[in-house]
């Protein structure tokens, strides 16, 4: 449940992120949405002479820390419609324990995509199909552009996605663990939320690649669908039977790539009778032929092999977008237009390449958005 709070404080050091210009402004908190191990975050407006702006979601993070700045440089040049973007942020010494904490004011969407999820699991009715797709293609989509700045976001899960139901936008947020990842460098393998850990990281990987995210997307779309996490392994080795139980055993050459020193138990022996894909259509059958084909190009032990995001955008799992411009929002009867999928940057366009004309529509459509 959010927390109703009521604190007012003046901000010396509020920073637009949009012209770098510093103002005083009186900042006034009057909910809490969330709380972890980083901090916690607040919807709140801002006082700008006389005008109020917002509402902002605000995350309060320690300063001068490694994770605040990373995180901070990261929001700074990102700019998409399916990331969070940065509009403010500022520095502000807390009255209760004395200590400087740094403040990202965001913009702010309804709920999460695990709230949305929730609200089908206790209606005990699927998520529409239609919804999954549309949610599925924004994460893609955010994830093509965060991918091709180096940018993994180590942490996708229904948590750390935004949603606003009524217009169907998304917005992938928490940048928290994120990070630019170099090659041959090594970075932790302890990262991503377990029932979205990728197997690499699992058996301890330090040398992985963005591939880690399009992981975790698989596990969103399989978690829409079934309206709980596909893997719910109670430790990170039983989070690998759960993996195996779908994929069957890790080949050891998969194994050996991700981290020679590995010593712990492979799941030699299949946990399930029939095939690979037997058993994902017996599972995750709900999402049709084509939704069914898209999780087993994604939900893959090697990481080389999984789908890039510019080839998850143009699976045919989403060809009833390119052809249908509208859904019906959760609660509503009469339909809504999609929100705008199409509207690729000259940056997105350079990195689709190829696969451009599998991946918009015909031009009357795109003029509509």
């Amino acid at each position: 449940m959010s927390n109703v709070t009521n604190t007012e404080f003046i901000a010396n050091d509020v920073q637009s992120n949009q012209t770098n210009k510093i103002k005083q402004m009186l900042v006034k908190e009057y909910k809490k949405i969330g709380e972890g191990a980083f901090g916690t975050v607040s919807q709140a407006k801002l006082l700008d002479g006389d005008i109020w702006l917002g509402p902002y979601a605000i995350k309060k993070v320690p300063a001068q820390t490694e994770y605040k700045s990373r995180e901070l440089e990261i929001l700074r040049v990102t700019n998409h419609p399916n990331v969070i973007k940065l509009e403010y942020f500022f520095t502000h010494k807390s009255p209760s324990d004395g200590k400087i904490y740094q403040h990202l004011a965001m913009e702010c969407l309804p709920e999460t995509l695990q709230l949305e999820i929730r609200r089908y699991y206790s209606s005990a009715i699927d998520m529409p199909l239609k919804h999954i797709k549309i949610y599925t293609y924004q994460i893609a989509r955010g994830m093509m552009y965060l991918h091709a700045l180096g940018i993994c976001h180590r942490d996708i899960k229904p948590s750390n996605i935004l949603v606003d139901p009524t217009s169907g936008v998304l917005k992938i947020c928490d940048f928290g663990s994120a990070k630019k990842l170099e090659p041959k460098l090594p970075s932790v393998s302890y990262i991503c939320s377990r029932y979205y850990r990728a197997p690499e990281l699992i058996i301890g990987s330090q040398f992985y690649s963005t591939q880690i995210d399009i992981w975790g997307l698989g596990c969103v779309i399989a978690e829409m669908i079934l309206r709980k996490p596909i893997f719910q392994g109670d430790d990170p080795i039983l989070q690998l039977r759960e993996i195996s139980k779908l994929l069957g055993p890790p080949d050891k050459r998969f194994v050996f790539n991700a981290n020679p020193k590995y010593t712990g138990p492979l799941f030699s022996r299949p946990l399930f009778s029939g095939s690979v894909l037997q058993r994902f259509e017996k599972i995750l059958g709900a999402s049709g032929d084509k939704g069914v084909d898209l999780l087993m190009k994604v939900l893959v032990y090697e990481p080389t092999q999984r789908y890039s995001p510019r080839r998850i955008l143009s699976h045919p799992f989403f060809d009833d977008l390119r052809v249908d411009g509208q859904f019906i929002p959760r609660g509503a009867t009469s339909p809504a237009p999609l929100p705008a999928l199409f509207n690729f940057s000259n940056f997105e366009v350079d990195v689709i390449g190829e696969l451009m004309s599998g991946i918009i529509p015909d031009k009357q459509h795109v003029q509509a958005q």
